[in-house]
């Protein structure tokens, strides 16, 4: 642009107008506002695109004749879709499965039992999986966010700091720190109803795979992030850091749903602080070019205060 950009009208831009429109509707209600228009990408586009195929068969958009973004009245709709930079996943949990039972029988001391009571618990868990989680699928809200949000005392987000003890602990060489992600999930409950004509024993691991889920999940979107940002050189993906693991206070809770935007994910928060659907994890994910991981370890399950490890304890 020639000269810098003002809201409304901005027929100082070189290229303006850079659709042809009368003389009336380039003085009134048309503006140069956007260069590139984040309604591109969109599958259903609100504008009037004409499709071509190329030379190299790659069919794409021409919105050369397209004004939608430029009219006033559609201003808060095109706003609101450039700065909507959330990537939503749904992972099916039959992807998840030979963990979760891998998981499941490590935490339940299935080393321990002799092959007939193996087989038969195994039985309860495959039938506990087909009647309540063969067809669930979680949604996955992920969140891009800056490097410079991360500090030694915790997450800055404008005048808002998460503090989370681990990370002094971490000690993260500047520069090493690539990006980071915030995140929410919730795994649906489970119908009541039926779960009450279960025997007790597959409630039980109903539970069980519940918690498997979760864990395992979490797992899955750290190596995600990691091919995602591995595909030219090696990077590493922290553990998640989140409420009641790595020194973050659960009191983090509501401030983390909230920055996350967990709602898109279908995860809320009460006035308790607590999340609903019940198993339901936000946290933060951290990109670096080194592997910090080992360093704080130990802080895996500090809940954060002097109730914590004794290095909290001490604080």
């Amino acid at each position: 642009m020639a000269e810098n950009y003002s809201f409304f009208s901005n027929k100082k831009c070189e290229y303006f107008p850079c659709h042809k429109v009368s003389d009336e509707i380039a003085e009134k209600d048309f503006n140069c506002l956007f260069c590139y228009c984040p309604l591109y990408l969109k599958e259903k586009c609100p504008g009037n695109p004409v499709y071509f195929v190329t030379a190299n068969g790659e069919k794409i958009k021409d919105c050369s004749k397209c004004t939608f973004p430029h009219r006033a009245a559609n201003y808060e709709e095109v706003l609101k879709c450039l700065m909507s930079k959330d990537e939503i996943l749904e992972v099916d949990i039959s992807e998840l499965i030979v963990d979760m039972e891998t998981e499941i029988e490590h935490s339940c001391g299935f080393e321990s039992m002799d092959a007939e009571m193996k087989r038969q618990h195994k039985e309860i868990i495959n039938a506990a999986y087909d009647k309540f989680f063969s067809d669930k699928k979680v949604k996955v809200i992920l969140k891009q966010i800056d490097e410079s949000v991360v500090t030694t005392a915790g997450f800055v987000f404008g005048e808002q700091t998460i503090e989370c003890n681990a990370l002094e602990k971490m000690n993260v060489a500047y520069g090493d720190i690539d990006s980071a992600y915030l995140y929410a999930f919730g795994i649906k409950d489970i119908d009541e109803k039926v779960l009450e004509e279960s025997s007790l024993l597959e409630k039980y691991y109903v539970e069980c795979l519940m918690i498997a889920a979760t864990d395992v999940l979490r797992d899955w979107i750290r190596s995600y992030i990691e091919r995602k940002h591995s595909v030219r050189h090696k990077k590493y993906v922290t553990d998640s850091f989140g409420p009641g693991f790595y020194g973050m206070d659960i009191s983090a809770v509501p401030k983390l749903v909230k920055i996350t935007g967990a709602e898109k994910a279908g995860v809320s928060v009460d006035k308790s602080g607590n999340m609903h659907p019940a198993k339901s994890c936000v946290g933060i994910y951290l990109v670096t070019k080194k592997e910090y991981g080992e360093r704080i370890k130990d802080c895996a399950f500090c809940v954060g205060n002097k109730g914590g490890c004794a290095v909290c304890r001490g604080r």
